[in-house]
């Protein structure tokens, strides 16, 4: 397999499909499993192997702030730890620029979802049509994950491929 073969596989077949399963994953049982941050992991190295990223010291200094702040959220009983290292693991994919962006979408989509749930949990309070049982965690890792989607095809990663 060729460098841009192996490369354009990477950017259009294993990041959306990881992060649809995650979204998966989180809606369905409220975990994130660490193969998938893993694989997101991996195939991003791949991509550095391949294709030399100019900015990858600014890419990798980026993700580990990220990290290290998810983490100090995590020590407090904020986030999960699997929100944690999707949200480190994800920035290394989006241009260090697109960071204030990444944070609007993951913020509004997230927003967008304790709105949906609050208005499952007042349904099921009042015993109105919701009868199934609510979870009432917040499966952030779909806006994490929304929001590295919308901004997939903008990234630098994208346009040069």
């Amino acid at each position: 397999m060729t460098a841009p073969a192996l490369q354009e596989l990477i950017l259009v077949g294993l990041y959306p499909t990881v992060l649809c399963a995650v979204i998966g994953t989180d809606i369905a049982r409220r975990v994130i499993p660490n193969l998938l941050v893993a694989a997101l992991l991996l195939g991003f190295a791949a991509m550095a192997l391949v294709a030399p990223l100019p900015d990858l010291s600014l890419r990798l200094l980026v993700a580990g702030a990220v990290t290290a702040l998810g983490f100090s959220l995590f020590s407090q009983g904020l986030v999960g730890a699997g929100d944690v290292k999707l949200a480190g693991a994800l920035m290394l994919w989006l241009d260090p620029v697109q960071l204030p962006l990444f944070a609007l979408f993951a913020g509004l989509i997230g927003g967008g979802l304790s709105l949906a749930l609050a208005v499952r949990l007042q349904r099921r309070a009042a015993g109105g049509p919701a009868a199934a049982p609510v979870e009432a965690s917040l499966p952030y890792a779909v806006a994490l994950a929304g929001a590295g989607l919308l901004l997939h095809p903008y990234s630098s990663l994208m346009l040069g491929a």
